[in-house]
């Protein structure tokens, strides 16, 4: 659902540097690291207190289910240096999940029943990973927090057949990391190929075929309705009336913004947090940034929601300078990598439509996909070819129409 960008009241205050004494940032991804840190690049000289569910301070997320996973030890890489909050000022409350939120008294209520005072806030909560009941069996794994590493690496380590349910990029990722500890993995997917409904069936195809390459068993077009404990081990059962057989299962079917706290605020929400265009929600003095929010882009004429660390970073940037009155327009070209074996796949743009795709390349782990919509690139996918990939992510940057070239395989939707 999209909506107009939203306009704030005339209640909503300007936030002048000389009216905000104290900035409360939510969460701690990201997007509320950068908030903070930026609020002092910038010169903010009040209070700025940081407060996550998570009992440690900001860290890499990207690593979990890359390096974390399968390199020698799963220590997180923490987004600042020891000392570095401390030495800013960024006070730090860990462990400290958020409740509630009151606009009119300017607080958040904490879990233990203390509140904290705010004259801004941030709300960059995150989300948490999809388990669906049905696949919820007990020790069904899931990934997004340093707390799930130790789990999956255990089971990896243990099992001789792995089923991951899911095949976007973190499930791929996954799955990736399981031929890593010898592992029989087996993939499903719902849609005819891992990331169709992101990438379309000819660019997911070239993706199924790193996952067959490297002796990943796909199970593509079938969903997995159930899972159960079985014999030490686990079943899980498929749209098709087939059964598989495993010693561990991960799920890694999407992630959900965590606003369901927000509710009471009276906070606009369409499935993640609505903000303008300048981070701000329909609440006086309340920001929002990263995977929880959705932004209005003037360059798409749409809300975007992106859950990537890099956009997430950017936004957290924005909202502070937003927080302190400055002008601001968050409306970046999205860019995410993922590592899948040793290959790095990447993405730039924003395509949730497209009238072709143009393809070149020699494979799954040597290619470059233009994505158009009426001749303008809007996405390019690829991996192997850095130059040509930088070279159409400058396009998308400059909004430049380019013409298909002939040289490459052309894909009318």
């Amino acid at each position: 659902m999209s909506h107009p960008e939203p306009n704030p009241s005339a209640s909503w205050d300007s936030g002048a540097v000389d009216e905000v004494r104290r900035v409360v940032v939510v969460g701690g991804g990201p997007a509320a690291h950068r908030c903070a840190t930026e609020l002092r690049r910038i010169g903010f000289d009040g209070a700025v207190t940081m407060v996550s569910a998570e009992p440690i301070p900001p860290y890499d997320r990207t690593l979990l289910s890359k390096g974390n996973l399968v390199g020698e030890h799963a220590d997180v890489a923490a987004l600042a240096s020891p000392g570095v909050y401390e030495e800013v000022g960024v006070e730090l409350r860990l462990g400290a999940e958020a409740l509630a939120l009151d606009p009119r008294a300017r607080t958040v209520t904490l879990a233990g029943g203390s509140s904290i005072g705010y004259d801004r806030v941030v709300l960059a909560v995150g989300g948490g990973p999809v388990l669906p009941r049905a696949l919820a069996a007990p020790g069904v794994l899931t990934m997004r927090t340093a707390a799930d590493v130790a789990p999956v690496r255990d089971a990896l380590e243990r099992s001789r057949h792995v089923v991951v349910i899911g095949g976007g990029f973190v499930g791929g990722e996954i799955a990736a990391a399981a031929t890593a500890f010898g592992c029989g993995v087996t993939l499903v997917e719902a849609s005819e190929v891992p990331l169709g409904p992101v990438l379309g069936p000819e660019v997911g195809s070239l993706v199924a075929n790193l996952h067959a390459s490297r002796g990943v068993a796909l199970r593509c077009g079938v969903q997995a309705e159930g899972v159960v404990e079985a014999a030490g081990g686990y079943e899980v059962e498929l749209s098709d009336g087939s059964t598989l057989t495993c010693d561990s299962v991960v799920v890694g079917v999407g992630m959900r913004p965590a606003v369901d706290w927000l509710r009471s605020s009276g906070i606009e929400l369409d499935r993640a947090i609505v903000t303008d265009s300048a981070c701000r929600t329909s609440l006086p003095g309340v920001f929002a940034a990263g995977d929880c929010a959705q932004w209005w882009s003037p360059r798409y004429q749409t809300h975007c929601h992106i859950e990537h660390w890099d956009t997430a970073g950017k936004h957290g940037a924005a909202a502070a300078r937003s927080v302190l009155g400055q002008d601001v327009t968050f409306d970046p070209v999205p860019f995410f990598w993922s590592d899948h074996y040793d290959v790095k796949y990447q993405w730039a743009g924003y395509a949730p439509v497209w009238d072709t795709v143009e393809i070149g390349g020699t494979g799954p782990t040597d290619f470059v996909a233009r994505y158009a919509n009426e001749g303008r690139t809007v996405g390019v996918f690829g991996a192997g070819r850095p130059k040509e990939f930088g070279r159409l992510r400058k396009q998308l940057l400059e909004g430049a129409h380019v013409p298909a070239n002939d040289d490459k395989e052309v894909v009318t939707s």
